[in-house]
């Protein structure tokens, strides 16, 4: 769950670093006893979602924070300090998950928007657009989250993921409506293939990664409507000749694509697979790819 980039934290720092002018006069500002105002409360899901199915589990149990709940969390919350270790810390925390509860709020006459991560963080934006993180390190508050920022809260961590895989294993899909071969290709063979593959059946599914015989991997589905996601189901999965390079780096339950039925078409989305815009000669990603049914693979 440990992938926060490289670009995110140099941009987390240069941005803090910017912002300490302000630091003293914002968490003084914080911890007045002023009328405070949180309203417009909400959790978003959707960033979980297309990142990991357990992940998204976790958010989706995570209860939404009330109001007073969330003035307590921000008058218990410690100012970074805008350098390195505020990189380092969101960077080996256990919970560095993409799982976010969001408000406004309103202290005297200031206006904030909230974000509220539940790895025990958050991030406080002011009407000028500068934002501050802060740690929630205290035990006081600690329910009001799904893990502490501590490592210490590592192992709490691996016993939520195995709850949610459970809960992950528990659903069952119903893949009635989605059952077919899907045939699709990103139209450029720089991986020495472009073809890709899903075959879905009533209790079945999998991503094939080139022309068959392709690289098999076995899918785990959940159902939205008209969008069905797909999330690897092991990392151990068979290879073939071609490059699995596409695949290698993700662990169980990451996300791998998103089936749409839209205006009779089928089409797949991906932030995985480059698709060959031949108008601008690059690669994209997160393109809808239409894709065609087939009674059966060749």
């Amino acid at each position: 769950m440990k992938k926060l980039s490289l670009i995110f934290i140099l941009f987390l720092i240069i941005s803090c670093r910017e912002n300490k002018k302000i630091s003293i006069s914002q968490q003084n500002l914080i911890s007045e006893n002023q009328d405070t105002i949180i309203e417009n409360v909400s959790k978003n899901c959707k960033e979980a979602q297309e990142r990991n199915i357990y992940d998204y589990y976790l958010c989706r149990d995570w209860k939404i924070l009330d109001p007073a709940q969330i003035k307590k969390i921000v008058k218990s919350g410690e100012l970074g300090d805008g350098g390195e270790s505020d990189a380092r810390m969101l960077h080996y925390a256990s919970a560095e998950f993409p799982i976010w509860i969001e408000s406004d709020m309103t202290i005297g006459k200031h206006k904030y928007k909230l974000k509220i991560n539940g790895g025990s963080y958050f991030y406080l934006t002011n009407d000028k657009n500068i934002t501050l993180l802060y740690f929630c390190k205290k035990n006081k508050w600690r329910s009001f989250f799904i893990s502490g920022i501590g490592v210490e809260d590592d192992e709490l961590y691996e016993k939520l993921k195995v709850n949610s895989w459970d809960k992950v294993k528990s659903t069952k899909p119903d893949l009635k409506e989605w059952e077919g071969n899907y045939n699709f290709d990103n139209g450029n063979f720089e991986q020495s293939y472009r073809s890709y593959h899903v075959k879905i059946e009533s209790n079945i599914c999998i991503f094939y990664q080139g022309d068959l015989p392709a690289c098999e991997i076995e899918c785990i589905s959940d159902n939205y409507g008209n969008e069905l996601n797909l999330y690897i189901k092991s990392d151990e999965f068979k290879k073939s000749q071609y490059d699995i390079s596409l695949v290698e780096s993700l662990s169980e339950g990451d996300y791998l694509l998103k089936i749409i039925k839209k205006n009779h078409k089928i089409f797949i989305q991906s932030p995985l697979i480059k698709y060959w815009n031949s108008k601008s000669n690059t690669f994209e990603k997160n393109i809808e790819i239409e894709a065609q049914i087939d009674s059966k693979f060749e």
